[in-house]
């Protein structure tokens, strides 16, 4: 028991590091990235910080990509889009610094089962108005679903994880025309076939 013990507790504390921030603890793990929540040492701020996978990382052209379509991302600014504070690399390690948000809408349903037409309606709209603004910006998500609505303590929703994110100009985009990627279930018809979107 104590040798699991000590195992445990000793990859809890194998955390990356990145300058300028102090990361507390993995709060997110996905295909392409783990998330972690931190602390910005110079504003002393909770924050998001995204790292991309080793495996991603250690790709020239991908991290090309990754970094063109994080400064891309990092230039929505809009009340419904999550705000980028930072992105870099640091050793092997491609970050995103954002906004710390705690609550998704997944875990907002489970925490208060149904939720009223109306604030269905709420939430709805200002995630719409979210993707309009992005599409405006020749920028398209890829990968709207629950879990990527998410809310400040405000109760504003917030849309975020744009790690899927397509510029409009192919040349830009993390991911390559003909991959499908994105979450089965809540993807387009045309996403689902390896398609160009719009």
């Amino acid at each position: 028991m104590a040798d699991s013990k000590n195992k445990r507790d000793s990859s809890y504390d194998n955390l990356p590091e990145i300058p300028g921030y102090k990361i507390e603890k993995r709060i997110g793990r996905g295909g392409m990235a783990d998330v972690y929540k931190g602390i910005q040492l110079t504003l002393n701020r909770p924050v998001a910080i995204k790292i991309i996978s080793a495996s991603f990382s250690r790709d020239p052209s991908f991290s090309k990509r990754f970094l063109l379509e994080a400064q891309t991302v990092a230039k929505l600014v809009h009340p419904n889009i999550v705000t980028i504070h930072d992105i870099g690399s640091h050793k092997e390690n491609h970050y995103i610094v954002m906004e710390y948000l705690d609550m998704k809408l997944n875990s907002r349903l489970k925490y208060l089962g149904k939720i009223s037409i109306e604030e269905s309606l709420r939430i709805i709209k200002a995630l719409a108005a979210a993707i309009k603004y992005a599409h405006a910006k020749g920028i398209i998500h890829r990968d709207i679903k629950p879990d990527n609505c998410m809310f400040r303590t405000d109760e504003t929703p917030v849309l975020v994880d744009f790690g899927l994110a397509k510029t409009v100009d192919a040349e830009t985009s993390i991911s390559q025309t003909g991959i499908r990627l994105g979450t089965p279930n809540y993807m387009s018809p045309e996403q689902c076939m390896g398609k160009k979107l719009d």
